[in-house]
């Protein structure tokens, strides 16, 4: 077994490491042709393009990888198909699954090994192609003046020249204008011809002019008119300084704030602190909002939980006032009334007795007693009835607190000021206002979105190595095709389709459309269940690009059509 897991070990990281050095140099070639304008004309030298390529290199690799396992992969097995080696390996008892256990230790260890090279690697290598990236088109062209066109790429100074002649040193009919000295086109310089060549390693440019003039206009103090001189001369050197053409290397920790240049722990602190900037730039509209309702929300600054603890206080208040009122009504009932017994005595004096004045009087007054007990009932109901509405509007009234206007300054302030126009003056602050921060807001969304993507990009593009090579190995064992034919062109299909789903999602979770983080993993998920079924297409020797097989089936629907007629 060791020897099998050699070999085939020793047939996938050959062809790994061809295709993953091409494909990292065509991602490179591809991504550094958006910036060929930007090299041309600079005289940049083979050590900065060489400095550049590398660092561009090490950033496109972490997408190389993918690429390179699936076509390795491929390419591996597709070959110990091809050659029949594959057949005697399942022959020998080892199943498709074991002789893959060796390459998947490998992909296995490459995806950590990725990750841990996206984390660390990949940032810092990221801030010196970016800072020199910067630089570079920041840099003057070089030195190329045209014939019959000013040119200003020498500062303090503007030269045009008629003719140039091949041998790009001899010029004819030169003008100089001289700007040193900050009063515009007073100097100027004609000569019949010259001759330009570089000194000192080319950090200076010397004219050598012969047979012009010199012309200049010098102030004179207290004078309208200022003086003019003019100097002839046979010969007169220039002398240019050209450090200004020289590549100025910019200070690299102005590029760390960028995302590209950072790792997860950093990013994860970014991310937590744009949250909390959304989250503040919310909460001081709705704080300063308050200075834009000049009549109503000075309630709300009352809680809602105070306004309901005095209401429970003032109900619980109310409800002993009217349990007193209630024992007070009886108290007074019956501190008025006769007793029970003394009014049923009465009555049986009234049956016993024949005088019918005095039973007349005694009915009278146990009439009365009725009538007071209940008309003292009835008052004792309605006084209660009016303290539980006294109760439900106290209710309402604390409910109505929050939205309340307040009436006693619009009364008093309506003679004065013109409360229409002033709503409208501030209902168009408010909303300039709303605009302002919701488009701060989005900003921050955007940027706390791409954040995220940066975050789980580390962690997706590892892992889609382990995606490619259960695609790629399988595959290659159905095909058993090897070479650089068909497993090329059914990796680019495979890889321009992670690659599709990876930049659509991406720029949908950017502007907030999906959740970032799964935007991120779609595409990982979505070529995932393909590899496993081709996995388990390939245990099960299953001949998906033979056209025997699908003739077969064809035959059997052709079967069950004819018998069905």
């Amino acid at each position: 077994m060791r020897k099998i897991d050699k070999l085939i070990l020793q047939a996938f990281i050959s062809p790994f490491i061809l295709t993953t050095v091409v494909a990292t140099f065509i991602l490179v070639v591809q991504y550094m042709m958006k910036y060929f304008d930007d090299f041309v004309g600079k005289d940049l030298g083979f050590d900065v393009f060489a400095e550049l390529i590398f660092y561009f290199s090490l950033n496109m690799l972490q997408a190389a990888l993918p690429l390179g396992v699936l076509v390795s992969s491929l390419m591996t097995f597709g070959n110990l198909g091809e050659h029949f080696e594959l057949t005697a390996i399942k022959s020998a008892g080892i199943s498709l699954l074991r002789a893959l256990r060796p390459i998947f230790f490998f992909v296995v260890l490459l995806t950590i090994g990725a990750f841990y090279f996206n984390n660390y690697v990949v940032p810092a290598a990221n801030l010196q192609a970016y800072s020199l990236l910067y630089d570079i088109k920041h840099k003057k062209p070089g030195l190329d003046i045209k014939e019959g066109v000013f040119y200003n790429g020498i500062p303090d100074y503007s030269i045009k020249v008629k003719e140039k002649l091949p041998d790009n040193e001899t010029l004819k009919e030169v003008l100089i204008y001289d700007h040193t000295g900050g009063r515009g086109n007073n100097r100027v310089i004609l000569a019949d011809s010259s001759r330009m060549y570089m000194i000192l390693n080319e950090r200076y440019l010397k004219l050598e002019l012969y047979n012009g003039n010199y012309y200049s206009e010098e102030p004179k103090p207290r004078a309208e008119v200022d003086d003019f001189y003019r100097t002839k001369f046979d010969r007169m050197d220039m002398v240019f300084n050209l450090s200004s053409f020289d590549l100025k290397r910019t200070k690299k920790e102005l590029f760390q704030n960028n995302r590209q240049m950072k790792n997860i722990a950093e990013l994860t602190e970014d991310i937590d602190s744009l949250r909390f900037s959304v989250l503040e730039t919310k909460y001081g509209f709705f704080r300063n909002a308050k200075g834009f309702f000049t009549y109503h929300l000075d309630s709300v600054e009352i809680p809602l939980k105070k306004i309901v603890d005095e209401y429970d206080a003032k109900f619980r208040k109310d409800k002993q006032e009217e349990i007193q009122d209630e024992d007070s009504v009886k108290a007074e009932l019956q501190a008025s009334m006769l007793p029970d017994w003394e009014l049923w005595q009465q009555k049986e004096e009234v049956q016993d007795k024949d005088s019918v004045v005095k039973g007349r009087a005694i009915r009278e007054r146990v009439d009365i007693e009725r009538a007071k007990r209940e008309q003292l009932s009835k008052n004792s109901i309605d006084r209660s009835t009016a303290l539980k509405n006294t109760r439900r509007n106290d209710k309402a009234t604390a409910q109505v607190l929050i939205d309340t206007l307040s009436w006693d300054y619009l009364n008093a302030k309506s003679n004065k000021v013109d409360l229409l126009q002033t709503a409208k003056n501030q209902a168009q602050n408010i909303k300039v206002n709303l605009s302002s921060v919701s488009s701060r807001v989005d900003n921050l969304d955007r940027d706390l979105n791409r954040w995220i993507i940066e975050k789980w990009k580390k962690y997706s593009q590892a892992f889609a190595c382990i995606v490619m090579f259960l695609i790629g190995a399988p595959l290659g064992s159905i095909i058993k095709k090897g070479g650089m034919g068909v497993p090329v062109i059914v990796s680019i299909l495979f890889f321009l389709t992670y690659y599709i789903i990876n930049i659509i999602f991406e720029k949908n979770a950017k502007e907030g459309l999906i959740d970032p983080a799964f935007a991120v993993w779609i595409a990982d998920l979505s070529l995932l269940p393909i590899g496993l079924f081709f996995l388990r297409q390939a245990r099960i020797d299953a001949r998906l690009f033979d056209t025997d097989f699908y003739n077969i089936w064809v035959d059997k629907l052709k079967t069950r059509f004819n018998k069905s007629k």
